[in-house]
Order: structure tokens, then sequence, then C-alpha cells
């Protein structure tokens, strides 16, 4: 991995001098009035000997000038906060204080600071801890002019403590405040899994930054390749998915977010194979701008699963309960693609490997909505089994498979990619049942918990992805 430079120092002006005192100040304030205070009483001390008091500056004097000074330095302070910081609470609606970091990209990299210091020094998103009165996504633009000297602009939040920045403008901040300034380096996407990380902080940073940076290179392949006509069509195919639920729910604030959908008291889980800490998730994801954070839950939730859902209850800060409308509503892949599926009963959620650092206390949430949710009618589940079809129409939970020699299905058989990949062009679909390419050759491996190339999809994993 790159290695850490040393530290570049710039020229400071009066105003960054004086934040640079801020952490002094209040050991300097205390001096002074120790002073003044120590003062006064040695001349009262001498007024009570010999009756005589000496001319001296009032006592209500010396202490308008002491809290004039803290007020000078603390004004100094603010003028430079203000500075490097934008209206960014009003745009984004961001009343929370909390400590904050930014994912900085332009062209195809990412801003990263090396932290030395702690238990788990490494590689880390610049951004640090809060001011008193200050929002999040300001602290994270101030931490990062005073990290790496950059003036950011946060234009969206990306998780509950990261916030998607733009460049405004370098070498802003040039006198080194706390720890100073960082070594910086831009990271592509193909560094982000060699890299060293800082241990504890900011949630899955490998993935966030994955993530952002496919994002970047979608929106720089649209602005030079997309028409105004295939914009609409995007926007009205998200629509298409998605339901009035901001003005059924009251909800109208915009945020990454995810659905819990319970059928036949199961939930539905996705297997997310990237970032540091891969596993089971909730579908759900990024935002769009203008879209509420359920209309994000329910579009989300289609382009990883296929499932068109109803957001229909808000369970937490961004994951909904939702229902399923339809299968197969969403054909076509979008960003990583469709991924594996599972619907996963109660009884196995303390024994599933879930994916770090996304949506809370995942297992919790499951819990309670598979602990409300209502038994469904049916023959006993250590007995019955869902009649679900693959690609090909054969009954995988029962054992079914395509027989090329037959022509049907048949138990026993496996559907295999050449099979699979001829049904599929027939039925207008793209991926078999665990989300895999079955034209590219692409089967449900087990062992790797992922779509490989000469893997086949045998029909319980085909079943078990369902599920």
């Amino acid at each position: 991995g790159p290695q850490p430079q040393q530290p570049v120092r710039h020229s400071a002006s009066q105003e960054e001098r004086l934040l640079a005192l801020t952490m002094a100040a209040p050991r300097l304030l205390a001096a002074i009035a120790a002073f003044l205070v120590g003062g006064r009483c040695a001349e009262e001390a001498a007024c009570r000997d010999t009756e005589t008091c000496p001319t001296a500056v009032p006592p209500r004097m010396r202490d308008s000038a002491l809290l004039q000074t803290g007020r000078d330095v603390q004004s100094a302070v603010e003028r430079l906060r203000k500075r490097v910081t934008s209206d960014c609470g009003e745009r984004l609606q961001m009343r929370e204080q909390r400590n904050a970091a930014c994912i900085v990209a332009r062209g195809g990299r990412a801003l990263l600071v090396w932290v030395p210091y702690g238990s788990a020094p490494g590689w880390d998103l610049p951004g640090g801890g809060k001011h008193d009165g200050e929002v999040a996504c300001e602290t994270a633009e101030r931490e990062v002019c005073e990290e790496t000297g950059m003036q950011v602009r946060a234009v969206r939040q990306l998780s509950y403590d990261v916030f998607q920045c733009e460049v405004v403008a370098e070498n802003v901040c040039r006198s080194p405040v706390d720890e100073g300034f960082l070594s910086k380096h831009w990271a592509s996407h193909g560094e982000l899994r060699s890299l060293q990380y800082r241990g504890n902080t900011l949630g899955d940073k490998e993935g966030l930054l994955a993530r952002a940076l496919a994002g970047q290179a979608l929106s720089q392949t649209w602005q030079v390749h997309a028409s105004a006509p295939a914009v609409l069509m995007a926007r009205q195919s998200a629509q298409g998915v998605t339901s009035d639920c901001p003005r059924r729910l009251q909800h109208f604030s915009e945020r990454n977010s995810a659905c819990i959908v319970v059928r036949d008291n199961r939930a539905c889980l996705v297997w997310v194979p990237y970032g540091s800490s891969p596993g089971w998730d909730l579908p759900g994801g990024w935002k769009h701008d203008g879209e509420a954070a359920c209309e994000t839950a329910e579009r989300e939730t289609c382009e990883e699963s296929g499932i068109k859902v109803l957001a229909v209850k808000k369970l937490s800060f961004n994951v909904f309960q939702c229902e399923v409308l339809a299968f197969g509503a969403c054909r076509n892949p979008v960003d990583e693609g469709f991924l594996a599926k599972k619907w996963a009963s109660r009884d196995e959620l303390d024994s599933l490997q879930y994916r770090g650092g996304t949506w809370g206390d995942k297992r919790g949430i499951l819990k309670q909505a598979l602990g409300s949710a209502s038994p469904s009618p049916g023959p006993p589940s250590s007995t019955w089994q869902p009649d679900w079809a693959d690609a090909c129409g054969c009954k995988m939970c029962q054992g079914e498979g395509f027989s090329s020699s037959s022509q049907q299905c048949r138990a026993g058989a496996a559907t295999g990619a050449d099979e699979a990949c001829a049904c599929l062009r027939r039925g207008g679909g793209a991926v078999d049942a665990c989300g895999c390419r079955a034209c590219d050759g692409e089967g449900w491996s087990s062992t790797q918990r992922s779509c490989s190339r000469g893997a086949e999809t045998s029909p319980e994993e085909a079943c078990q992805c369902r599920r």
C-alpha cells in the first residue's frame, strides 16, 4: 500500500493562529484570571493593613477585560469555522450533532488520510470530533479542512456519520490544529482491498468507498452518454417500482434506507459479497436526489432482489417494514446487479453471518419483525415445501431440475447453466434464482457463497437463495 508522507506546513493567517491557540485558551484565561484576582486580593490586604488604598483599575474593569479576551478568542474560532463550512445543515435538513467524516472523490479516486496513533493505525476517511453547536455535516466539512487543508462541501448523507463531499478549494486551512495535517492518499477502486485501514471508526469504510467510487463512475458515464430521454426513462423506471409512501407514512426526509420484507414467517435477506465485512444484509441502499427514504427502500429492494414491495411502516431510523407486491418486477441489473437471496426463519437469525456496519441492530429488528408476524396457514413446514419455480419452471424446493435428455423437469436433476440460459432467454430474464448470470456460465457456489463461472445452481441452492 502507499506509504504516508511527511506533513506539509503552510504559513498561517492571524485568525488561524488564534484557532491554533484554542486548545491552550482555557489555561491562558485561567492564568490571567489568577493573576488579576491575586492582584486584587493583594491590594485589598494592603488597604486593611495601612488604611490607605493605592489607585488601581477597578475590579469590574478587570473582569470586563478578561471576559472580552475570551470573547475575542471564541469569535476568531467561530469566524474560521464559518469560513470553511457551508449551509449544509439547512440544505440537508441536518440537525443532529455527532462526530462525522467525508468521502471526497474525484477523478475516480477517493481521499484518505493516514492516522498513525491509536491501537489500530491506518488509512481513514478525513473526519473527527464535533464542536458544540455544530451539526454533523459541518463537523465533517471542518475536520476535512483541518486534516487535509481542503475546503469541501457536504452534498448528501451516505451513512449514520459519513457524508459525500465535493472539493471547493485547496490549501484553505494553512495552520495545523490538534494533531496537525495528516498524510493524504487518493485511492483508486482497485486499491481498496489492499489498504491497511484504521480500526474501529466509521463502519464499513471499504464498502462505502467502493460504492462511492462506483457511483461516481456511473455518474460520469451518464454525464457523457445519457440523453434527456434516457434520464427521463430512468426516472420513470424508478417511479414504476415505488409507491406513494411519503404521503401515506408522512415521511419526507431523504436518507439511505432498507426494507424488512416478511413472507410466510420468513424475512428476505441478500448476500453482499463486497466490502471489508461481507455477509447477509437487508435489501436496501443509497438514496437518489429528491427521493424520500421509504421510496429509496422500495426501489433498492427491487433492484437488489427483483421483488416489488410496498413500505407500510417505519421500524427504525433507516429501516422500513415492506410487503411483497410482485416477484420479478425488476429484470435489468443496476449497479452491483441482483444479489443472492435467502428467506430466513426466526430460528436461523442467531446463526447467520451478517454484513458489518449497516442498518444498526439488524438481528434485533428482524427478530421483532418475525416475532410480530402472524403465522401463515398451510401444511407444517417440516413436510411442506413451496412450489417455487426456477428459470425453467421446475419446482426447485421439491428437488426438481430441468433434464436435457427428457426435455422436462425431473426430480433429482439439476438445471445447468446452459439450460437455465435458454429458459431465461425464452422468458426474457437475465439471472437465475440466486442472481447468477447463467448465460455467462455462472452458477451459485456454496463454498464461495457467491456466483462463480463453471458452477451450477442446484435445486437446493436455488431454493435456499429464494428463501
